[in-house]
């Protein structure tokens, strides 16, 4: 945590992050924004925001495009803010603006967490159906082992299925899943990969339809998942369930 205070503190750092919650942007983007820097200065600032896991990075051909991750300013939110200050939103400080469109006018949004275990580790995790159960869902009607696979998965009386469309053990998972209270298909995307010597779990989701009711869905999916990574954090690192 004391990355995320240090990387917070600066105002250049808090600007950067505040342009990545419009819409994600390639490094070029954000070296543009700031008329006194040098690249070179951006790039610093864009490191100690990635250590801290504030941002995500991921490199398609020449552009390296930068996503913001709010889950880190979501765990100082429970553990110094939510306590105190009961009355205030536990959506993330409307984070919510983590979701843009794309050219196909759907949304879409990333969130991340690191988790301080081996990558298998946090891998097997997700594909048991057994430990799954132990902080996601109350029951998982099969492991996860290839594309391919139907499982179904349900929490208490609420049920679904996911379809696995690609997995590539211990790198990436990818399903197709219902939409959560609109009569479409999601594409879902988990990839794990080691940064720091951590494992860090990213959960790419899109395809709702930019209306008010793909807008609702997409914002009880994007605290859900950020749920479900600080649970699947807890049990691999420290055994505890926070459902209970």
């Amino acid at each position: 945590m004391e990355l995320v205070w240090k990387a917070l503190s600066d105002k250049t750092r808090r600007e950067i992050l505040d342009l990545l919650r419009e819409k994600e942007k390639t490094t070029g983007d954000i070296c543009s924004h700031f008329k006194d820097l040098t690249r070179y200065g951006v790039m610093k600032h864009l490191s100690i925001l990635e250590k801290a896991d504030l941002i995500i990075v991921k490199r398609e051909g020449k552009n390296r495009w930068n996503y913001i991750n709010p889950l880190p300013i979501q765990d100082i939110y429970e553990r110094w803010v939510k306590k105190y200050e009961a009355g205030w939103s536990s959506y993330l400080i409307n984070f919510k603006n983590n979701m843009e469109k794309n050219q196909m006018e759907k949304i879409k949004f990333t969130v991340a967490v690191r988790i301080d275990k081996p990558i298998e580790e946090v891998f097997n995790a997700f594909t048991d159906n057994e430990t799954l159960n132990k902080y996601f869902v109350t029951a998982a009607s099969a492991p996860i082992k290839a594309a391919g696979d139907r499982i179904k998965w349900s929490w208490g009386e609420e049920k679904t299925e996911i379809t696995i469309t690609e997995f590539e053990k211990n790198k990436r998972i990818a399903f197709t899943w219902p939409a959560f209270k609109v009569n479409y298909d999601l594409n879902c995307v988990f990839e794990f990969e080691m940064v720091d010597g951590k494992t860090r779990v990213v959960v790419t989701e899109e395809g709702w339809k930019d209306d008010e009711a793909g807008i609702n869905s997409s914002l009880m999916n994007n605290a859900g998942w950020k749920d479900m990574l600080l649970c699947m954090k807890a049990w691999v690192m420290y055994g505890i369930d926070l459902r209970k």
